[in-house]
């Protein structure tokens, strides 16, 4: 849980985060979702080494097709699309979507070959590292800075979801994410975080980067001050309204007549209303359009990942003891998925 120095800005932005609130006003039952961005230039270009444009991903001709939809590699590894999160009352949007970023770039690996398996993260682990053995813990109230959690992700690594020795990482916990965000990761669980390093994290700052970046399997953690309305339109598009200091998971892009990306949040399946839209992707999302995504990547702490280093796939092929009862011949099995390409 080392502790290092940040620009003072950081410090002075970070102040309340954790109280950059949103409701539902027109579903008075529905829980206050908390934000968690501080926006802190300094701090970004203090981490930030690689811009998207000078990848090879970026430089390469493409041919492929105009819609891409990365839960597509989710279905194909899981059965269906990852389940929605909920960052609940915790200013913890960064980590989320941090997380939601790389596990939709573990399915993809997996999907594409890789012999993994796949793990859900835990995002209080990316949350308490983002701005403890990253930032320091000069951040007074709650919410992370995107640059952090991908420095941390790329230094540290992730922690899936399990129990691990005395901590009890199986569901997401908000007292455990803000005693995380207060104190750091626990020092037993650092040394599982680095067997599992994303190796590498690349600063997105247009939507052609963006574009380029998921056309190739790369999810992108968003973190920006644009705010949206709430329900979606009859395309699944949110209406770019209001501030929000937040992050979210850009996780498919589509081209045609309205090119835009869909935005991945951390609110819950109940948070936003209307149709889904093109590739039936999460309840938990919404569309964009592709100017507003560029308005907000122009922001400057927009992160692609690549190269998760994921969980190692095992071959489980055991019987219900000796006596097999009727119907009953398989109790589990889990098999490597095949070469697949979404």
């Amino acid at each position: 849980m080392k502790r290092l120095a940040i620009p003072l800005l950081a410090f002075l932005l970070g102040l309340g985060a954790g109280h950059h609130l949103a409701t539902r006003p027109d579903i008075e039952a529905e829980p206050i979702r908390a934000f968690g961005w501080v926006d802190d230039p300094g701090a970004v270009q203090g981490v930030a080494t690689e811009r998207f444009t000078e990848t090879e991903a970026f430089r390469t001709p493409y041919h492929g097709p105009d819609d891409v939809f990365l839960w597509d590699a989710c279905r194909k590894v899981t059965g269906d699309r990852l389940p929605p999160r909920d960052q609940k009352g915790v200013g913890s949007c960064v980590a989320f979507g941090t997380a939601s970023a790389i596990e939709h770039l573990l399915c993809v690996q997996i999907a594409n070959g890789s012999r993994e398996e796949y793990r859900d993260l835990a995002p209080e682990v990316i949350y308490g590292g983002s701005r403890v053995e990253i930032g320091g813990g000069t951040i007074r109230g709650e919410g992370s800075i995107g640059a952090w959690a991908a420095k941390f992700v790329t230094r540290y690594g992730v922690v899936p979801r399990g129990l691990h020795g005395s901590h009890d990482l199986r569901v997401y916990d908000e007292a455990r994410c803000r005693d995380y965000g207060r104190h750091g990761v626990p020092d037993d669980l650092e040394p599982l975080a680095r067997k599992h390093p994303v190796k590498s994290a690349s600063n997105v700052r247009s939507w052609e980067e963006c574009r380029a970046a998921i056309r190739n399997g790369y999810p992108v953690a968003a973190c920006s001050s644009q705010g949206f309305t709430m329900t979606r339109d009859a395309d699944g598009f949110c209406r770019a309204s209001g501030t929000w200091m937040h992050c979210l998971a850009i996780v498919g892009i589509r081209g045609g007549s309205r090119p835009g990306a869909f935005l991945l949040n951390s609110w819950g399946e109940r948070a936003h209303t209307g149709p889904r839209g093109l590739g039936d992707p999460s309840p938990a999302g919404f569309w964009a359009d592709a100017h507003i995504v560029d308005r907000m990547l122009k922001q400057g702490d927009s992160w692609a990942f690549s190269e998760a280093v994921g969980f190692p796939a095992r071959k489980l092929n055991w019987y219900a003891g000796h006596v097999r009862p009727r119907g009953l011949r398989l109790a589990h099995i889990l098999e490597v998925h095949p070469c697949v390409r979404f």
